[in-house]
């Protein structure tokens, strides 16, 4: 005859495994909640890295081909302005790959973006109706030589401290700046 020996767990046992739970959930569930912010972030980041790749080869064909107007880009025309291409939405659209909206709205400060991916705002300066100022690059008031464009996701509006990719050319000194403000996203 064999002998079963029933054992189950102490009630200290179990404390000390819910307390353990308790504080790996503690730890880790912040960590799990910010993959979306995370992700939002990684997108607008990569973003910026592949407008500041397309603008490097732009930078090229404007030298190899002198250019002074407007260059060839992928069988898109890219305007210049300043001897770089020009800070609107059809220059981020023909770097990008990408289709201008269709249905972009004039309130990007005020309605989040419901295009499929992204929104794009172009030709952007100081005095201009709404102008995002993007921190750390400030554009000179110049009647508008300097601009800049923006692209960013659904479900977010265009603000200074928001969740997006920049471009500025400021033409004024030929030279240009792109990158990425992520703290609202």
């Amino acid at each position: 005859m064999t002998t079963y020996h029933l054992r189950g767990f102490t009630l200290i046992e179990m404390v000390i495994s819910i307390v353990i739970m308790a504080v790996l959930a503690v730890i880790a569930a912040p960590r799990f909640l910010n993959l979306q912010q995370d992700s939002k972030q990684a997108t607008v980041e990569g973003v910026s890295a592949a407008l500041a790749s397309s603008l490097k080869l732009a930078e090229s064909r404007i030298i190899i081909d002198n250019a002074t107007q407007s260059i060839d880009y992928a069988g898109e025309n890219i305007s210049l302005t300043g001897n770089m291409p020009a800070a609107s939405a059809d220059t981020l659209r023909a770097l990008l790959h990408i289709d201008v909206p269709s249905s972009w709205t004039r309130n990007w400060w005020e309605d989040p973006c419901d295009e499929p991916e992204f929104c794009i705002l172009g030709n952007m300066y100081v005095g201009k109706g709404n102008y995002v100022e993007v921190p750390g690059f400030p554009l000179d008031s110049n009647g508008g030589l300097d601009r800049a464009s923006y692209i960013w996701p659904r479900g977010y509006t265009l603000q200074s401290e928001g969740c997006y990719a920049f471009y500025i050319n400021k033409a004024s000194a030929e030279v240009y700046h792109t990158g990425a403000i992520v703290s609202g996203c």
